[in-house]
């Protein structure tokens, strides 16, 4: 375990705790989703941004350790696989900066500090209702897109003319079952339309489970939910 997080450590830029410690149980009650800690718990990475959390998963494939990602959002149970186990959180993903008109936000941020870094360029972005964190994007106005890392550690923007429209969908139809949202973006003004969400069809769960396999194959996020 020492060795787990000694390791990550070295590789990614937020704090890297190792398991049974008063910080680590700290980290892990940042989170509403997480029921009960993973029970072959390795180490708690606190993610700043996407290139965190694919260092992370990176290094999760080549040690054969499930993540679990805290994310008051998604809800993902601990894991049941019996595999070591890296926590993932996201609360400190949190840099908001505004470029060429769309608001680039990680998930960890909350509504008030977008506020805030929009109004500073005259601004507005519209929120969710009762949202707290940007974790709750998928149903604000104007969302443009996301960007995602899935279990095999790669990145994709995605965007309604994202090339690969089965993660455009699976996304829009349940964000936890195919990877990692680590930012958003949003209009500045607020003035587009929420994303509606997809509606997957009770015989859907296959359409799910090949695109686990396909960009989760080692199964480090233990995907689909």
């Amino acid at each position: 375990m020492a060795r787990a997080a000694l390791e990550l450590g070295e590789l990614v830029h937020g704090p890297v705790l190792a398991p049974h410690t008063a910080d680590a149980a700290v980290e892990l009650l940042r989170t509403v989703s997480l029921g009960r800690p993973p029970s072959h718990l390795v180490a708690v990475v606190g993610a700043t941004g996407t290139a965190d959390v694919v260092h992370t998963l990176a290094w999760a494939n080549a040690h054969d350790v499930e993540v679990v990602v805290l994310d008051p959002h998604t809800a993902q149970p601990p894991s049941r696989s019996g595999r070591p186990t890296v926590a993932l959180s996201l609360a400190r993903a949190d840099r908001v900066v505004v470029r060429d008109g769309l608001v680039h936000a990680g998930v960890g941020a909350s509504w008030a500090q977008v506020r805030r870094v929009v109004a500073g360029g005259g601004g507005t972005v519209r929120v969710p209702r009762r949202g707290d964190t940007v974790a709750d994007a998928p149903g604000a106005g104007g969302l443009r897109g996301v960007t995602l890392v899935t279990g095999d550690a790669v990145v994709h923007e995605l965007a309604g003319a994202h090339p690969d429209p089965e993660l455009w969908w699976a996304f829009r139809c349940r964000p936890e079952a195919v990877g990692v949202v680590t930012e958003v973006v949003l209009d500045a003004d607020g003035a587009g339309p929420a994303l509606l969400a997809a509606d997957p069809a009770d015989t859907d769960e296959a359409r799910f489970t090949a695109l686990a396999r396909r960009h989760d194959p080692a199964g480090v996020l233990g995907l689909p939910a």
